[in-house]
């Protein structure tokens, strides 16, 4: 039987969840469309590479970045290293809806926070973001040597 923690935990992403989906249809975006720019944010990637860090299929994937660059926020370059390939990146208009999503979603989030244990939960989820970003063990060993 899973600990209560978690059944909770698991709980509140999906309300979470909800109020994302409603800040970001107030900027214009989908949750898709923001991971995908999120991906982007930490640089080049190709069209592959999202499809598969997003866990969709390719004709998926490649619906969705046609749309974001009709609509400017991405575009295709291809790599120095090899012409065949190409490379997605933000444009600056990307950028500035991005951060705009971003600051949203904080808002968002920040709203469901109880101002006694704000600090405690803030610093438990940047934890965890560190952790599943893949730089937990790197934040851990560096807070360890301290």
């Amino acid at each position: 039987m899973p600990d209560r923690r978690s059944i909770l935990a698991a709980r509140l992403v999906i309300v979470l969840f909800r109020a994302f989906e409603q800040a970001a249809r107030h900027a214009d975006l989908t949750i898709p469309q923001f991971r995908f720019m999120l991906m982007l944010r930490r640089g080049p990637r190709r069209a592959s590479e999202l499809a598969a860090s997003s866990g969709i299929g390719r004709p998926t994937a490649s619906a969705l970045i046609a749309e974001m660059e009709r609509r400017g926020l991405i575009y295709r370059r291809r790599e120095e290293a090899d012409a065949r390939a190409v490379e997605l990146r933000l444009t600056e208009d990307g950028e500035r809806r991005f951060a705009r999503l971003d600051e949203a979603l904080a808002g968002a989030f920040e709203t469901h926070l109880p101002e006694a244990e704000r600090e405690a939960i803030l610093d438990s989820f940047a934890t965890m973001a560190l952790f599943i970003d893949g730089r937990g063990k790197q934040h851990s060993a560096a807070t360890s040597a301290d």
